[in-house]
């Protein structure tokens, strides 16, 4: 998600400490209704989540991040994601959902992209999905990078700012674990190889799933 941060300036951010079934709960309950930026903003920016009602839902790969979801219905998905040292995400979009990123320990990095030019703009032109891929020529321009520590900021991705990776470089010194939230779901994106100038579609899978 994107590296601008958000504080909403109605709420007190991260104020409260609720369990994670009362977040869950609001959660669900917002997506009865029409799901904002704005309104899951305020929620997220709201509350903070007992390191223990999370750590249950912890899991960890030496090889890459790990998606932990932790609630999903039709409209939104809650998960936590953690990050080994060196942990890197390809460069990769969002389908132009609603998504909303919170640190709740260690450090991240997050690298913020604009898509300058590709050859295949006709694939972007697909309706529920922001494109299909297949791109040999791309330019992506780098917007900024973001240092994000624990429950600092309030991480935001949209309709208009799509494009990011996310870093947890050694030097941070340890792990880290973020959460996540999604409207709607996303279960695949498009996944950038600069390097060889390629993008590809690749579907998204879940590490661990509530029993």
């Amino acid at each position: 998600m994107e590296s601008s941060s958000t504080q909403a300036s109605s709420v007190v951010p991260f104020g409260e400490t609720i369990s994670l079934d009362q977040y869950v709960r609001e959660i669900e309950n917002l997506s009865k209704g029409l799901i904002t930026k704005q309104a899951i903003a305020d929620l997220v920016l709201r509350y903070r989540i007992p390191a223990e009602d999370l750590a249950r839902h912890k899991s960890w790969n030496p090889a890459k991040h790990t998606r932990n979801l932790i609630f999903r219905n039709q409209m939104i998905e809650l998960m936590l994601i953690c990050w080994n040292s060196g942990t890197v995400t390809p460069l990769h979009t969002h389908n132009g959902q609603l998504g909303w990123m919170v640190v709740v320990e260690g450090t991240l990095l997050v690298e913020n992209y604009r898509m300058k030019n590709c050859n295949k703009p006709e694939n972007q032109q697909v309706v529920g999905i922001d494109c299909v891929a297949g791109a040999t020529e791309i330019d992506m321009e780098l917007l900024g990078t973001e240092k994000v520590t624990p429950w600092s900021a309030l991480n935001t991705v949209d309709k208009t700012q799509t494009i990011h990776r996310i870093l947890n470089p050694p030097e941070h010194g340890g792990p880290a674990v973020s959460l996540h939230i999604y409207s709607q779901p996303i279960d695949s994106c498009v996944v950038f190889d600069m390097e060889n100038q390629r993008c590809a579609r690749r579907d998204l899978s879940y590490d661990t799933k509530p029993e």
